[in-house]
């Protein structure tokens, strides 16, 4: 017995000393971001060379990669607005398309790099099953961020109202947006209006890949569900006019042109392309074709 007591007290001093280092050595490695980075809340857009120059000068900064109009872009966006809010940090965005050439690491969007004073501490990737959580929610953002950089909870509270005076400024602003359209007119001479069918109008972005998953189920279900509608579709990214089509349908449904895909089938309007949306899209165009509602010659061509 003595002897096994030996032999084991050695190896459990030596997994407590190993248990110590491995969470000495994560503490230590936490480091702070710029200063002026925490007290408040802001996502600020910057350009390419503005990165460069946030690398060159060595800082340490988070960035938000998204693409404008993605529907899964937007989403993160708003957990990261909610971890904003949570713990008064900020950050810059700018669009993948301005940097996958010179971040060739990055492959996916959205995702969100940490540099530490100039460099690559790790970054987060859309097609990895073990990030997905990250994507989800403020609390597992959080848990990705603060395995490298600090949050520090003694902020002042004065930087919480600058905080909503930021966010009552684009509440204010966005209405104002909305009203650009109301008064509206538009002709689209390709669109035609046929009893028993309804339009489908589908804004999509060129390199959306949930824009291509709904493309393909479109075209997967053309042979049998094809005599119940007519489908427009409407390339949002790198067409200015169809960006305004999208901004003027949208409004006319009451909604906010946040992201593609954005797809309207007649009394009903639908943001993102997923598995679920499969069988709402089906159940919408056999009901809405009954309906002969359509939002172009009932609401926007009058």
């Amino acid at each position: 017995m003595k002897k096994n007591l030996l032999f084991i007290i050695p190896i459990l001093l030596i997994l407590i000393i190993v248990i110590y280092l491995v969470f000495f050595n994560e503490k230590e490695n936490i480091f702070s971001l710029e200063t002026r980075y925490y007290g408040s809340s802001n996502i600020t857009e910057i350009e390419l060379d503005e990165l460069n120059e946030l690398i060159d000068k060595k800082e340490s900064f988070g960035i938000f990669i998204y693409q404008p109009s993605c529907v899964t872009s937007s989403d993160f966006e708003q957990v990261l607005y909610d971890f904003q809010e949570q713990n008064l940090i900020s950050f810059y965005k700018i669009p993948f398309s301005k940097v996958k050439d010179e971040l060739d690491f990055l492959n996916y969007y959205p995702s969100f790099i940490i540099y530490k004073e100039g460099k690559v501490i790790d970054f987060l990737e859309a097609d990895k099953d073990e990030d997905i959580e990250y994507y989800k929610s403020s609390e597992g953002f959080k848990k990705w961020f603060t395995k490298y950089a600090e949050i520090k909870e003694d902020i002042n509270n004065s930087s919480n109202n600058n905080s909503s005076d930021i966010d009552q400024d684009n509440i204010e602003n966005s209405n104002t947006d909305d009203n650009e359209f109301e008064d509206i007119k538009i002709e689209l001479d390709n669109v035609v209006q046929e009893e028993n069918k309804v339009n489908i109008y589908f804004f999509w972005g060129d390199g959306c890949p949930h824009c291509e998953e709904e493309m393909a189920f479109f075209e997967s279900i053309e042979k049998e569900y094809g005599k119940y509608y007519n489908l427009y579709k409407f390339e949002t990214w790198n067409d200015e006019e169809n960006a305004k089509i999208f901004n003027i349908f949208a409004n006319a449904m009451g909604d906010e042109a946040r992201a593609v895909p954005y797809t309207i089938i007649g009394e009903k309007s639908f943001f993102g392309f997923g598995e679920n949306s499969k069988e709402q899209f089906i159940n919408a165009i056999e009901e809405q074709s009954k309906n002969n509602y359509d939002v172009y010659f009932d609401k926007l061509k009058k």
